[in-house]
């Protein structure tokens, strides 16, 4: 399983971005994203921001505002990508790549190499296939998003940081680092 995580600022622009694999289960936490993949990631990302901006304007079913965790938003050539909107009308969306093993029509069904993780083992496999909308799935990357969103306040509070500035800091790649390991 690869993932490509990327924070989207107000102005569209891209603010942080994150390739990982999964560390759960044997994984070793490097991404399997081909050269021409990982050209792609960012257009597939931008691409869902106009799903994103209909979920977060339109009607909403709870008590008036859009919940902050979108959930599973887009699917396009077997990625997924999976959303949080701030408060601060930031987008921090998560690109999941199944490994070939996970995608549909894969020979040999599709636990290989990833059994056990909470994002892509049992619980996100549905007869052989990678389910995105599966309990345990969505559980992990909300959670992600839940420590992401932690770090991420605490980056934005330092006086130094403008809005819509480039994230550099090694502190916060580490802890968003670490919440990919933790969680997916």
């Amino acid at each position: 399983m690869s993932y490509y995580f990327c924070i989207i600022g107000t102005k569209d622009n891209p603010l942080f971005e994150h390739e990982f694999g999964t560390s759960r289960s044997g994984g070793d936490g490097v991404s399997r994203f081909s050269q021409s993949d990982r050209s792609l990631n960012p257009f597939i990302i931008h691409s869902s921001l106009d799903i994103v901006e209909e979920v977060q304007w339109g009607p909403s079913s709870t008590s008036g505002s859009a919940p902050m965790y979108l959930k599973h938003i887009d699917k396009y050539a077997h990625n997924y990508i999976s959303c949080w909107i701030t408060g601060g009308n930031v987008k921090f969306l998560l690109l999941t790549r199944p490994s070939d093993a996970a995608l549909p029509g894969a020979v040999g069904g599709g636990a290989g190499g990833v059994r056990g993780s909470l994002a892509g083992g049992r619980g996100g496999m549905l007869q052989g296939t990678y389910n995105p909308t599966s309990p345990a799935t969505e559980e992990a990357v909300k959670n992600f998003f839940f420590d992401v969103y932690d770090a991420w306040v605490k980056t934005i509070m330092n006086p130094f940081y403008g809005l819509d500035d480039r994230v550099t800091s090694p502190v916060f790649r580490q802890r968003v680092a670490t919440a990919a390991k933790k969680y997916l």
